[in-house]
């Protein structure tokens, strides 16, 4: 009884082996492949729109560009982004309002900040193309 069980078990797995390797030729390799992994793609974060309040914290963590802003700011606000750039107007008490220009990083899902000014903040040491300048705010 044992054989016989033995026997019917080994012709099961023949059976489903051959059912599966169905319809190619000895040596040929099946049509239907594995699927695919989807391909990579360009990362379409750009961090648009972007949030206020981390920004501000990315900017008071910047002493580079967040020592150039009046000391009377309390933070920041009016934020316009494009294509991973983003400018946002200082809020101050005691000076004229400054743009801060960010750059964001999809890597990290962070925003830092570039550079500060009144005009021209987007074509300093950091160039913003001018098909995204146009996006964002004066003085960029």
């Amino acid at each position: 009884m044992l054989g016989l069980l033995f026997a019917a078990t080994a012709l099961i797995a023949v059976t489903t082996a051959c059912s599966e390797g169905a319809g190619t030729a000895a040596g040929a390799t099946p049509s239907a492949a594995a699927p695919a992994s989807p391909a990579a793609s360009p990362s379409t974060d750009t961090g648009c729109p972007p949030d206020v309040n981390l920004m501000y914290e990315a900017l008071k963590a910047t002493p580079a560009v967040f020592d150039e802003i009046d000391k009377s700011v309390t933070g920041i606000g009016e934020p316009r982004c494009a294509e991973g750039w983003s400018t946002a107007m200082t809020v101050v008490k005691n000076a004229d309002p400054l743009v801060v220009l960010f750059r964001y990083d999809p890597a990290t899902g962070k925003w830092t900040p570039v550079a500060v000014g009144s005009d021209g903040v987007c074509d300093g040491a950091v160039k913003v193309p001018e098909t995204v300048q146009a996006k964002l705010h004066q003085g960029c």
